[in-house]
């Protein structure tokens, strides 16, 4: 993978990889295929470098700046990721499975803090697109928002072709169709196909 040396200091691979997992989690939950991805990968990785190299400009300029950012606006970003894990305990299960302390942690989502009111900072001032720019840009980008077909493919396998196969496949079938159970957990459970 690229690196680069941003004010002297080297982009680690794991925050290019960092961002190019980013980029791929929003790609395909906008219908690229995982084929489509690995096509892709090269500008992917180079996208992925650009952004690397995006954030470290910012969170040095806002800490140049002394982009104030308190205790409080800090607390509001720890809730934000607590509401998010699931509540207080799945957030301290998160930080552990991480090896993070809830310190350091704070630090990392401080310094995140900082970055977006440097951005609110500096956009403060633009105005909004009026809706024949929006439409101009649209045109021009057409193939970017283009979406290809989906079909999403579920299967359960049971081997064999015996009562016994049979009987399994009818009790999988009671159990999803009567509500005790459903598609995926059956499949995770009984079929025969990773």
């Amino acid at each position: 993978m690229k690196h680069a040396i941003v004010n002297g200091v080297e982009i680690s691979g794991e925050a290019v990889q960092f961002e190019l997992d980013r980029l791929v989690r929003f790609y395909m939950s906008h219908g690229m295929s995982m084929e489509e991805v690995k096509q892709n990968l090269p500008k992917l990785e180079e996208k992925a470098l650009e952004q690397a190299i995006g954030a470290k400009l910012l969170l040095d300029r806002s800490e140049q700046l002394d982009v104030p950012v308190t205790a409080a606006d800090v607390d509001a970003e720890v809730q934000k990721v607590v509401m998010q894990v699931g509540g207080e305990e799945n957030f301290k299960k998160a930080l552990e499975a991480q090896g993070l302390t809830e310190v350091a942690f704070r630090k990392e989502l401080e310094k995140g803090a900082k970055v977006n009111k440097l951005v609110e900072q500096a956009c403060s001032g633009v105005p909004e697109p009026t809706e024949d720019e929006v439409a101009k840009f649209y045109e021009a980008h057409k193939a970017e928002f283009v979406v290809p077909h989906q079909v999403l493919c579920q299967h359960i396998l049971v081997k064999g072709s015996d009562d016994a196969a049979l009987d399994k496949i009818k009790a999988i079938r009671e159990r999803i169709v009567s509500g005790k159970s459903d598609f995926a957990a059956e499949a995770k459970e009984h079929s025969d196909c990773p």
